[in-house]
């Protein structure tokens, strides 16, 4: 069962991660004219992307935890929310079809559009938080060669037919069906313990300087996607059989290099690796564009989406080591990529002719690059390579409580967030802090502690400890 969530985990992400991806609208609803392309309705789009993310993201700060956790558990939500997306893409493609489409119509799409981004953004990071370390790497790896075939398998099918204008909705509207499906198998147990012989993919502090690489790698490889497309007047998918080529050696690869660190129990994702790979490419990109058009427009088309998996990594486990909440994590990583696209975007409303189009775009692409090689410098003084730490009496300990901790709450049927305001409790956290570390009221607290004291049958904190300490010295006897 454990091997169908992550397969199911996977796909959700998988057709999660098109979103940034793929062209925003549906097909045949914007103007031919690669100006207009830019310059108007894609810009416009993403600005009304961006702010409907940053009022969202509002409201669940004000909210806080239990408006998160309603939205991610939800079914509703999420099936409501991916028909919304649909339907307001048919009408889209039916109005284009009539030979006009309502601007109101145009503005809804994309605030739709992140209306369900965010709410599979909350749903996805809360599946997430029920795995270790090691399974989300392996998922997410996976994600990234799932998402290619999945999208060229639609467009195969979709394209012949009269759907074919709406193929890129329906890859969207796919993650709703796989997060339903794995909401039904059971997923909603108890959040898994965390291993305790796996070193963190990221730390807190190299989490900063791989999330300021990866946007710098977007911005650069952005500009160069849409900015020279203007100045060209080429489209991206041209060269389809060369892309194919590079994703399917690019993501195999990604994934045997994360089921080979899971294995060894090291760092899950290739940064190093993958940080060369994008500054080498921006470098070549800028400097032998011409003569080697069809492998740069390829390599960087491949390379987006690994760079979009790995922000959302740097971002969840950058914010994790603060002890911030899951969900704000879920909502920011979103929001980081389509500032980037606005700001991509907000270049082509300056109108430069083609030739300081190219000039322009060759510039953002060396500064990256640079800024890239920079911040890897500054990455690798703080995290040398993710080398497992040494183990010692004490972590082992520690890592024994929490696997106690983890199958007391499963056996005494503790909910997820009882199950956190327990171990905080043994560790000695006043019920004011918890209430702090968890975003709670201390009302809310004191609610789940008596909550759990009565389904454990115990009467104070000191009971809880001691059946806590008893069980970890039976282990310790049985071993």
């Amino acid at each position: 069962m454990n091997k169908l969530r992550i397969l199911l985990l996977a796909l959700a992400y998988a057709c999660f991660w098109s979103l940034f991806v793929l062209f925003p609208y549906p097909a045949n609803v914007l103007p031919e004219s690669h100006a207009s392309y830019v310059a108007g309705p894609v810009f416009a789009s993403n600005l009304i992307t961006l702010v409907t993310m940053a009022l969202m993201g509002g409201v669940l700060v004000v909210f806080r935890d239990s408006l998160a956790e309603r939205v991610a558990g939800s079914t509703a939500a999420i099936v409501g929310s991916g028909a919304l997306l649909l339907a307001c893409a048919a009408a889209l493609v039916a109005s284009a079809d009539a030979g006009a489409v309502p601007r109101w119509m145009m503005a809804a799409y994309p605030a739709i559009m992140a209306l369900y981004g965010v709410v599979i953004a909350l749903a996805l990071a809360a599946a997430s938080r029920r795995l270790t370390p090691r399974d989300n790497a392996v998922v997410l790896a996976l994600s990234l060669l799932l998402s290619f075939l999945i999208g060229e398998a639609i467009v195969a099918l979709t394209d012949p037919l009269p759907t074919g204008d709406i193929s890129n909705p329906l890859m969207f509207a796919l993650s709703s069906i796989f997060l339903v499906i794995l909401g039904h198998i059971g997923c909603d147990a108890p959040k898994a313990p965390l291993p305790s012989r796996l070193a963190p993919s990221l730390s807190g502090r190299a989490a900063v300087p791989a999330t300021a690489i990866l946007l710098c790698y977007l911005l650069g490889s952005g500009a160069f996607m849409s900015l020279s497309s203007v100045a060209r007047g080429e489209t991206w998918f041209s060269d389809g059989w060369i892309h194919c080529a590079f994703a399917l050696v690019l993501y195999p690869a990604f994934c045997l290099f994360t089921l080979a660190a899971w294995r060894q129990r090291r760092a899950a994702f290739p940064w190093l690796g993958f940080f060369i790979l994008c500054i080498a490419c921006l470098y070549c990109t800028a400097l032998l564009y011409s003569p080697l058009a069809v492998l740069c427009r390829a390599l960087i088309l491949s390379s987006r989406p690994m760079a979009i998996t790995l922000l959302w990594v740097a971002v969840q486990e950058g914010m994790g080591a603060r002890d911030l909440p899951w969900w704000l994590a879920a909502v920011a990583a979103p929001m980081l990529i389509v500032a980037v696209d606005c700001a991509i975007h907000t270049v082509g409303l300056i109108g430069l002719s083609p030739g300081q189009m190219d000039s322009v775009v060759n510039a953002v692409m060396l500064v990256t690059a640079f800024a890239m090689t920079l911040g890897m410098l500054w990455f690798v003084r703080l995290r040398p390579d993710g080398v497992e730490p040494a183990s010692s009496e004490c972590a082992a300990g520690a890592a024994d409580v929490s696997e106690i901790l983890a199958a007391m709450a499963d056996a005494h049927g503790l909910s997820e967030r009882e199950g956190e305001v327990l171990g905080l409790l043994y560790r000695g956290n006043t019920q004011k802090k918890i209430a702090e570390r968890l975003f709670l009221s201390v009302s809310s607290v004191q609610t789940y502690a008596k909550s759990l004291y009565r389904k454990l049958g115990v009467h104070s904190r000191q009971e809880l400890i001691d059946m806590v300490n008893e069980a970890a010295n039976g282990n310790d006897r049985a071993r």
